[in-house]
């Protein structure tokens, strides 16, 4: 599956689990049959490991295709770009600080 398939699915998972955590679904239609196998808890432990499953396979396929492709190479937005932005946001803080009344 795609990594799409596996992110979908896992809150899928979890919205199967609420429900049966919620609900008590189980043991409410048939009292006494599910008190020791099948109640509400189990099935919400079950449907939470299996988003945990999927989102291990999520980490695991995203981070295999994030290694298989090419790095990016650097542009000049990218490095000159921040550098200047970042030096604007500064002499507006220090502008702001050299116009404060109070300086102490």
């Amino acid at each position: 599956p795609t990594l799409f398939v596996y992110f979908y699915r896992r809150y899928c998972w979890l919205l199967v689990a609420a429900f049966f955590n919620v609900s008590k679904l189980p043991e409410r239609i048939q009292p006494g049959l599910f008190d020791i196998v099948g109640h509400s808890h189990q099935l919400f432990h079950i449907f939470t490991f299996l988003s945990i499953y999927d989102q291990v396979h999520y980490v695991e396929d995203g981070l295999a295709a994030f290694l298989k492709a090419p790095p990016a190479a650097p542009t000049y937005l990218g490095t000159v770009g921040y550098m200047l932005l970042l030096m604007l946001c500064l002499a507006v803080v220090v502008r702001r600080f050299l116009s404060a009344k109070d300086l102490c």
